[in-house]
């Protein structure tokens, strides 16, 4: 069952939205890269993990803030026990020793036992004894991992289906009192998260105009209806070309006003005003 849903983080989203309309220096282009690949390791992940949704509560990218904060992909709660899941969509080569990773400044080991100790604190304020058993998963399989030993809390991609069958044998179907321990816990999720990619832009920073989804250029007319990308020749009707802009202006710039105006002005006046105004009342 699921009770979160995983959404697009907003640093990746921003930095989508400010690509091609502001120059991204090499370090924000690098975290955008590894920001695409994460979420499209945890969305792999989370089709594999639909297959125990009539024995586990499913809650993903929580984030707890109690004086320290920690953040976990992917919830799973039974009956029996609780699982904490980070997912990583590493695929280069890595030596381990019986401390954890070596040369790697942020352990993820260590954050997963982190983690695991500020989510047990949580449970036990609000009266719930489960076991908690937290895994750092691999999910692409071109990961190299030397060094490693089986005592170690690390979840390998041949691992998963496995590792999901013990989970589907020792959980039972889902009940009432497991709805109340995963509601009780999501109501301890919280959005803000101070630690998040902060990047500085501004109205004039950040060039105007309509760009193609997929090259991040500027699209030119093709006709009074569509748009057209001058590399890719993707055709885009003009009204889902600015409800996307529209998108990206509220993302960036949420309180706007005068709206059309600034609508006008954010789509490079490629739209009439009278369009998007007549676009907004349907």
């Amino acid at each position: 069952m699921l009770l979160k849903k995983r959404e697009r983080p907003i640093e990746m989203r921003k930095l989508e939205s400010l690509e091609g309309r502001m120059t991204l220096n090499a370090d924000y282009t690098r975290q955008l890269h590894q920001m695409r690949l994460g979420y499209a390791g945890e969305c792999q992940f989370d089709c594999m993990a639909e297959e125990l949704d009539d024995y586990v509560i499913r809650i993903n990218d929580f984030i707890l803030a109690r004086q320290q904060l920690c953040q976990i992909d992917s919830i799973f709660i039974s009956e029996q026990k609780i699982y904490l899941l980070d997912i990583k969509n590493w695929s280069k080569t890595y030596t381990l020793n019986r401390d954890g990773f070596e040369s790697l400044h942020n352990d993820p080991l260590d954050q997963l036992k982190r983690a695991r100790k500020i989510f047990i604190n949580m449970l036990e304020s609000h009266g719930i004894r489960l076991p908690v058993e937290a895994r750092l998963v691999f999910i692409n399989p071109e990961i190299v991992l030397y060094g490693m030993d089986a005592n170690l809390p690390i979840i390998l991609p041949q691992q998963i289906p496995d590792y999901f069958n013990k989970i589907r044998h020792s959980s039972g179907p889902i009940t009432k009192w497991e709805e109340q321990i995963a509601k009780k816990i999501l109501a301890q999720h919280t959005d803000e998260n101070p630690y998040r990619l902060q990047v500085p832009y501004s109205t004039e920073s950040v060039q105007p105009g309509i760009l193609c989804s997929t090259c991040r250029i500027l699209m030119t007319e093709k006709s009074h209806k569509f748009l057209c990308c001058p590399k890719c020749l993707e055709t885009e009707s003009k009204a889902h070309a600015v409800r996307r802009s529209e998108q990206e202006l509220l993302l960036l710039f949420p309180d706007s006003r005068p709206y059309i105006h600034k609508l006008y002005k954010w789509c490079g006046e490629m739209v009439s005003k009278q369009s998007l105004h007549s676009l907004k009342s349907k």
